[in-house]
């Protein structure tokens, strides 16, 4: 009787915590597991400009925000400058404070005129969707481009999409259907036409409204087919609607000043097809949740949003199983971030290099960041930029594809500029995360982690032995290019192993490891683990589809601009036109050497070879084995995982024995056996040297660089 009690308890326990496990599954409790685990981040660059010429300084602060605020995720932040081949031609590594760097590029004055792109991003940010990391570009007026570059010309075309409001375009009932117009090279263009069914019948008509975008509405009937002819186009090509389904929700959402309405016209019939409740989430943050009595076919009301922090509000309509039914993007905009201030000038004077003095004044005491860019209008683009901080921040970080012109989705707030947004809103969709990922608990893995600024560590042998420091503190110099020096203390664990973070250096600069026990101190052999900057990130693509329409001046401002560079660089020097000069072509081996030998390392050595253009370096285990084969004199002999290596030496009775070699990897000393880890194929040259003078002893055993 006891052992059927007890089994019913478990059973009820058992059923109980089914139970709650499943209460837990709610998307709303997805959604903060997701927020909490993954918070999102974004980067703005402001620029100076948005073009110059080649040989200028492109100046920039970058802003990063994270939840509404200031990021304080992130101490590293990478920006990159490529050009029209998606070629880095520059790249900034910066360290971030209070959410907020500023760098710059120096544009080499070979830079030829056109498109240069712009990313930039930390390592956390592509533990999200890679796709939303920052990219913009500048155009860079240089050198002319070669007549001899292939220029691919697409073919003229149109491209027409339609968005039904919701997400599908459901049968029986009146739908709202957003479209978009654009031209091969993705930017909009203005289009009208009739909306026909297949017997040719008209049905409704339509007109772009903003920007190649528009709507109208529609009530498909069962089993036909619906399409789109354009005006002017004796073509009569037929664009077609997306195909109808009777198995859904409409869902509407209206937006008015201040207020945002809502409409759902559901079926009676099919009960999965009942809307039980809808959410609303900004950012990954849940900021409504609203229950809808049942047995209703329409439901309607509003959504308060006066609260809210302005952006995009990402509303979903659930069944009672928590299944996604419909979703439906708004924008909120409450105006918040904007704070009023005036530009005052302090002093005013005209003459050349006269120093003009303004101040910023806030109505309002606010504390944060700020930059300002003095330009001359007569190189503007556009009269005002079409990309700013509150568009990119509220707007197209959040939002896939090409947006044409986002800052005047908020250059004022009246129903013209209001309409256009939620237009833009049906058509550009969300889609940082699905539902459907969510319900299954497929969560991506955070697989990049922030470096703390620069992290150093590896591992501490006491010199010339393998036994390892270990459980000892130690002192780290770091030495700048400046002569400036940061001292730091730290200690080793029981393998000898070390970890120092949050250092902070700019520029190339030596580290110094000193044991500080005094006259018990020994000296210290260093084996660094990756520099934490140098880790590699696979990078998606630039989608310069989307980048390139956005910056590219018109045929007088580029002369203009082609005509300031010539004058540029005839202030720089005399530009020879037709020069030709000859030279005689470096072989092989020495290109190698300029590439990779500096210093010292440069000079004569007994014997070069080079690896780069050696088809048979594959064959051998690592490089001792291969240079085992091929330098004449070489002895290498191993002894566990212990490798010796000997050049030109015959051990006799009146002799001190063998003497090593000493070896060095990319111009810094160190031993065989970190050598012999290293694959023949990583390796562009080795160099042998009977003697080397900057070698302990002048490397009376022969050096091997």
């Amino acid at each position: 009787m006891s052992f059927r009690i007890r089994r019913k308890e478990l059973l009820i326990g058992l059923l109980l915590f089914v139970c709650s496990t499943g209460l837990a599954q709610k998307p709303e409790d997805k959604l903060l597991q997701w927020a909490e685990k993954s918070p999102i981040e974004k980067v703005y660059l402001h620029f100076d400009r948005e073009n110059y010429m080649a040989g200028e300084t492109a100046w920039f602060k970058a802003y990063l925000y994270s939840d509404f605020f200031p990021d304080t995720i992130s101490t590293t932040l990478y920006v990159e400058l490529l050009n029209d081949s998606s070629v880095i031609v520059s790249r900034k590594i910066l360290p971030v404070f209070f959410g907020n760097t500023n760098g710059q590029f120096e544009l080499p004055d070979s830079l030829r005129t056109g498109n240069y792109f712009i990313r930039a991003y930390s390592p956390t940010m592509f533990n999200r969707d890679s796709v939303f990391i920052c990219q913009q570009n500048i155009f860079v007026s240089g050198r002319k481009k070669n007549s001899d570059a292939v220029t691919i010309q697409k073919q003229k075309s149109l491209r027409l999409e339609f968005f039904p409001e919701g997400g599908n375009l459901i049968t029986g009932s009146v739908n709202t259907v957003a479209f978009k117009a654009s031209n091969e090279n993705g930017l909009p263009v203005p289009v009208s036409g009739n909306i026909k069914n297949e017997k040719g019948e008209l049905l409704a008509s339509f007109s772009t409204y903003h920007d190649g975008m528009g709507m109208f509405d529609l009530a498909p009937l069962s089993n036909e087919k619906y399409y789109a002819v354009l005006n002017d186009d004796t073509t009569a090509h037929k664009y077609y609607l997306p195909v109808q389904t009777d198995k859904g929700i409409v869902f509407k959402v209206i937006s008015t000043a201040g207020k945002k309405y809502f409409e759902l016209l559901q079926p009676v019939k099919d009960p999965f097809f009942k809307a039980a409740y809808m959410i609303g989430q900004m950012q990954h943050h849940l900021v409504f949740r609203q229950d809808f009595p049942p047995g209703r076919e329409n439901i309607s009301g509003t959504i308060d949003v006066s609260h809210l922090s302005s952006g995009i509000l990402q509303v979903t309509v659930f069944n009672e199983d928590n299944i996604p039914l419909s979703e439906r993007l708004t924008f909120v905009n409450n105006e918040e971030y904007i704070q009023q201030a005036e530009l005052v000038p302090d002093t005013i004077n005209f003459s050349e290099k006269a120093k003009n003095i303004f101040h910023i004044s806030l109505k309002d005491t606010v504390i944060g960041f700020y930059s300002v860019a003095v330009t001359d209008p007569g190189y503007d683009l556009y009269s005002a930029r079409q990309q700013n901080i509150i568009s990119t921040f509220l707007l197209t970080s959040d939002l896939k594809g090409y947006i044409h012109n986002p800052a005047f989705y908020f250059s004022d707030n009246n129903d013209s500029v209001r309409n256009a947004l939620d237009l833009l809103m049906m058509i550009n969709g969300w889609r940082r995360f699905r539902w459907k990922s969510f319900i299954n608990n497929d969560f991506p893995a955070a697989v990049y982690k922030d470096p703390g600024y620069i992290t150093v560590d590896g591992h501490l042998n006491i010199k010339d032995t393998k036994k390892p420091f270990t459980n000892k503190p130690f002192l780290v110099f770091v030495y700048s290019p400046d002569s400036s020096r940061i001292i730091r203390m730290s200690s080793t664990d029981t393998h000898g192993y070390f970890r120092i973070d949050s250092l902070l250096f700019f520029d190339q600069s030596r580290l110094l490891f000193k044991d500080i026990r005094g006259k018990k101190s020994d000296l210290l052999q260093v084996k660094l683990s990756d520099d934490s900057l140098a880790k590699k990130i696979q990078l998606p693509g630039l989608d310069r589809l989307n980048l390139y329409g956005k910056i590219f001046p018109d045929s007088s401002r580029e002369k203009k601009m082609e005509y300031d560079y010539d004058v540029f660089l005839k202030a720089e020097g005399l530009i020879l036109d037709a020069v030709t000069i000859k030279v005689k072509k470096k072989n092989m081996l020495q290109e190698l050497e300029e590439k990779y030998a500096s210093g010292l390392f440069s000079g004569l050595s007994e014997r070069t070879i080079d690896l780069v253009n050696n088809n048979d370096v594959n064959a051998y285990e690592n490089i001792l084995e291969y240079l085992s084969y091929k330098v004449p004199g070489l002895n290498i002999s191993r002894d566990g995982l212990d490798y010796y290596i000997y050049y030109r030496q015959i051990a006799s009775v009146s002799s001190m024995g063998l003497i090593p070699m000493t070896l060095y990897l990319d111009e810094i000393e160190t031993d065989a056996s970190f050598i012999s880890s290293i694959q023949a194929s990583q390796v562009a040259m080795v160099k042998v040297y009977n003697s080397f003078v900057a070698a302990v002893g002048n490397g009376v055993g022969g050096v091997l660089a």
